[in-house]
């Protein structure tokens, strides 16, 4: 392979690979997020309910108080923003790290000098791609035998 061409595909092959990594993140951190914050949502809809129904003695000026703070959705809205943003990050650094040997690939692949490291870059790519291809959609490592005993 010629020096000209052996750098248009090693940074073509580096390019896709770290979109399609930067996708693969992305949606995962948006999943994780959405997941959090209904979670947590949740969480604090339950803790908000249970502390409103309980009063220290039948009193409609604290039953008024009360409600008056389960109208108030100023804090609930701060946690929320709050889930959000862990979820989404938590989320992201699991990507990153699922995408781990893709992306340090990609990376040698792509800021390589001598051919040999573009070559050696190129070709560990192709195998992380490749592992991560048939671990994930023929599911041949995973384990089956979850009705069996041992």
């Amino acid at each position: 392979m010629s020096g000209r061409l052996l750098n248009v595909a090693t940074k073509t092959a580096a390019v896709l690979a770290t979109a399609a990594t930067a996708y693969d993140v992305h949606t995962l951190g948006t999943r994780q997020a959405k997941i959090k914050r209904e979670s947590n949502y949740a969480d604090d809809f339950i803790a908000q309910q249970i502390g409103a129904s309980k009063l220290n003695y039948p009193s409609e000026k604290h039953s008024a108080m009360k409600d008056w703070i389960m109208g108030f959705k100023y804090p609930l809205q701060i946690s929320e923003v709050a889930n959000t943003v862990t979820g989404y990050v938590t989320g992201a650094i699991k990507g990153i790290g699922y995408n781990f040997a893709t992306l340090g690939f990609s990376a040698l692949t792509f800021f390589a000098k001598s051919d040999t490291m573009k070559k050696a870059g190129l070709f560990g790519l192709g195998l992380s791609v490749a592992w991560d291809f048939i671990k994930n959609s023929t599911n041949i490592f995973e384990r089956t035998d979850y009705l069996r005993r041992k």
